[in-house]
């Protein structure tokens, strides 16, 4: 007997079966898809908690679009870099990590990860491994100017300046604002003491960005260097303007301050600091030097002992010393100089300061110690050659007499180069008393003149000094000129001239000189002030006449071209030979 076969199903239980199935696959999908598009809000909901710094609830809001099940891989790692960044502003930097780290698992293409990652790494110091994560992002994005300075600060963290700086003038050529890259390689060339160089990248950052506080005490502390005290407390005080909590900012404001003369402002800044930090030694010290110039020996008394009980530093004692020599207490002051020196000095000031209290005391060998002690720490520390100048003992600036080529004009050899500190030298020249010319150095070898240029015609007042910036070798040589206002005998600039092969452009204009360097980066010198036009008053017309009840009235006032009359002088006439009776 044969075996039944199995049961036929008729066709419309198959089309049931068919039917069903889709639903289901349909029901899936479209709980994926729901799924997706929660994962999504949620995802934009954190973003936007991120932009404006709610870190924790950033955190809790991502987690849960990544709880959500099966997302998209750029989603995830989307979601994993955003929940990083939340955790690395909260100083949770090994989550921060692990999900940067799960971001680029999901994505190895995703190059913002990369950066991020970077960015961290660099942070806490491991900058090879930073170096390498902007690579691998650059490999992804190579024309991100964003990632290209991230690299260039990890390449300075790491010891590679060069290398670093042109990663800062690539960063230049590609990014809209370029305020950073100009702010870094101004801090490399002021590093090296390229004082006029770091100006020029500091005052093309502030044309970018006005108002950044970090630029303006930088280009401050430029201004100080350059001996020009008015615009350096300018740049500082706008600094601490838009930084009012920066005590650093405000530290420096007050110290120049004082160091100009103006002793009120010094007070009442340095008084603004101690409400807020009562405990600041660094402060007191220098109200209590306010206090003593001002002749109020109580309250700078007081506030040097506050000072000495606190940081018990060879500053203090220095201070209190010259105080208290000032007021006639010399065995107080000879116990403070005793404990200043004990603690080794380091600074020029609290060496000048021991030399001043031992010149009050009339201890001519001890002050003059201390005023070299002052000097050796800075070579032109005011205070210690007023001191010295007192004592008739005169400290002769040796000068390096610059030319020895008889081609040259008489007035060119005058140029003389002084080392005032190490690496900072000055040329002067005997025409022009006030002109001091601080040098930029680009190499390790000395400076020398290689021309000098007065301008006539339509550029006279005006002088270029060319010189060899300090070069390694003759066939990549260094040369700066620096651009001269004879008149007022100021130094406008000192801009590139040659940087091996490479020679920068000059487009000489009416009022102004452009210069590009051999980078291509432009900075334009204002030479003289372009004389302002009068405009020229508009004429009422007849179409500005409306008709009213009263009359006529202008309804666009504007003044007219007032035209002063020519007076007409008649002619007299002759009188002829016998008066009203001639013929």
């Amino acid at each position: 007997m044969l075996a039944p076969g199995p049961k036929q199903l008729s066709p419309p239980f198959i089309c049931l079966l068919l039917a069903s199935a889709l639903m289901l696959a349909c029901l899936v999908h479209n709980s994926q898809a729901y799924a997706q598009e929660g994962a999504n809000i949620l995802a934009r909901k954190g973003n936007a908690q991120l932009h404006r710094g709610e870190n924790e609830n950033a955190i809790a809001s991502l987690s849960e679009a990544l709880s959500v099940g099966q997302l998209q891989i750029y989603t995830k790692a989307s979601i994993l870099n955003d929940r990083a960044l939340a955790y690395t502003r909260i100083k949770k930097y090994e989550r921060a990590m692990d999900d940067f780290n799960k971001a680029i698992e999901a994505f190895p293409e995703f190059a913002t990860a990369y950066n991020n990652r970077g960015l961290l790494l660099n942070k806490l110091g491991f900058h090879q491994e930073a170096i390498k994560d902007f690579n691998r992002a650059l490999a992804l994005q190579p024309k991100s100017g964003a990632i290209i300075h991230n690299r260039a600060n990890a390449l300075l963290n790491a010891g590679a300046e060069k290398v670093a700086f042109k990663d800062y003038g690539k960063a230049l050529s590609l990014l809209n604002d370029k305020t950073e890259p100009h702010l870094a390689r101004g801090q490399i060339h002021w590093a090296h003491q390229r004082r006029y160089a770091a100006l020029r990248e500091f005052n093309l950052a502030l044309e970018q960005n006005n108002n950044h506080a970090k630029l303006l005490y930088n280009r401050g502390q430029v201004y100080l260097a350059l001996e020009q005290p008015t615009n350096a407390i300018n740049d500082i005080a706008k600094a601490v303007h838009l930084a009012p909590n920066n005590q650093q900012y405000k530290m420096e404001l007050a110290t120049i301050y004082l160091n100009n003369g103006q002793h009120f402002q010094a007070r009442q800044l340095l008084s603004k600091i101690l409400q807020t930090d009562p405990l600041n030694a660094p402060a007191l010290i220098l109200r209590g030097r306010a206090y003593a110039d001002k002749g109020d020996f109580s309250k700078a008394l007081n506030d040097l002992d506050q000072a000495v009980s606190l940081t018990d530093g060879p500053a203090a004692y220095a201070e209190r010393a010259l105080l208290r020599s000032k007021y006639n207490m010399p065995d107080l002051a000879t116990q403070d100089t005793s404990a200043a020196i004990q603690k080794a000095p380091k600074t020029a000031r609290s060496w000048a300061a021991l030399g001043q209290a031992a010149l009050h005391d009339g201890l001519i060998g001890n002050a003059e110690r201390y005023f070299l002690e002052s000097l050796k720490r800075d070579k032109g520390y005011k205070l210690a050659k007023e001191g010295l100048v007192k004592l008739g003992i005169v400290q002769p600036d040796k000068q390096q007499q610059i030319f020895a080529d008889d081609s040259l004009d008489d007035d060119s050899v005058l140029w003389t180069i002084v080392e005032h500190q190490k690496s900072n030298y000055i040329a002067s020249h005997p025409k022009y008393p006030n002109l001091k010319v601080h040098l930029d150095l680009y190499g390790p070898n000395k400076p020398k003149i290689l021309e000098w240029t007065v301008l006539t015609g339509k550029y006279k007042g005006f002088g270029l000094l060319r010189y060899d910036a300090g070069s390694k070798d003759k066939a990549n040589p260094f040369e700066q000129v620096s651009i001269i206002n004879l008149k007022k005998q100021k130094v406008l600039s000192i801009e590139p001239f040659r940087w091996g092969k490479k020679i920068s452009k000059w487009d000489w204009k009416d009022y102004d000189v452009e210069i590009k360097d051999p980078d291509g980066i432009t900075n334009k010198i204002a030479l003289r002030t372009p004389p302002k036009r009068r405009k020229r008053p508009k004429v009422t017309s007849q179409s500005d006449w409306l008709w009213n009840d009263g009359g006529f009235w202008n309804s666009k006032p504007k003044a007219k071209k007032y035209k002063k009359k020519k007076r007409v002088r008649r002619k007299k006439k002759k009188k002829k030979f016998l008066g009203i009776f001639s013929f």
